[in-house]
């Protein structure tokens, strides 16, 4: 019961501390230095991630948004920018990565899913001013090696989502699953 209590308060105080980043996700699309971006996930079992402290709540509905509407997908050319690794990220990862592998893994729980790695963290937008965020990184259960292979992990949300989605593993090949502007910016190749 106290760690329930504990968590609810760290969720509320995030929140409160999250306000002035929710006047920055919904800012100018043309500044680049944005570094209140993140997002949440919450699983809804296990707990122990941060979900991030954007204050956009929570839920693993890649469909989410504030409003019912969301942004436009990036078409036309694409702006893609590298982002500084936000502190908050890797608990919203791992929460939105242990909702869509606990089919697969039914021994893992959330306590086991490990803090993801090497994180590459950045954006693209679009002529027609659409922005996507895209976080990618090593991820995994710690007691399960079969769950960490085929990395990078990769996981997306455009500028109005709640929260990540997960769109799955690599297998090492970054450009099938993000833009390859971005893939550029963050100095990878699609070999």
């Amino acid at each position: 019961m106290n760690k329930a209590i504990l968590r609810g308060a760290a969720i509320a105080l995030a929140m409160c501390l999250a306000s002035p980043a929710l006047t920055a996700c919904g800012g100018s699309k043309s500044d680049d230095k944005k570094t209140d971006v993140a997002a949440t996930a919450s699983s809804g079992e296990g707990g122990g991630g941060s979900g991030g402290t954007d204050g956009t709540g929570g839920g693993t509905d890649a469909s989410a948004s504030p409003g019912g509407s969301s942004s436009p997908k990036p078409e036309g050319s694409l702006k893609a920018s590298k982002l500084p690794v936000p502190e908050d990220l890797a608990g919203a990862l791992q929460d939105t990565y242990f909702a869509a592998a606990k089919k697969n893994y039914p021994k893992g729980t959330r306590a086991n899913v490990m803090t993801p790695q090497h994180v590459l963290f950045g954006k693209v937008t679009g002529k027609n001013g659409g922005v996507e965020f895209y976080a990618a990184g090593d991820i995994g259960f710690k007691n399960d090696p079969m769950s960490q292979q085929d990395g990078p992990h990769v996981w997306k949300k455009d500028d109005s989502q709640q929260s990540w989605a997960y769109v799955g593993d690599t297998g090492g090949a970054l450009c099938g699953k993000v833009p390859t502007a971005l893939v550029k910016a963050w100095g990878k190749s699609c070999n």
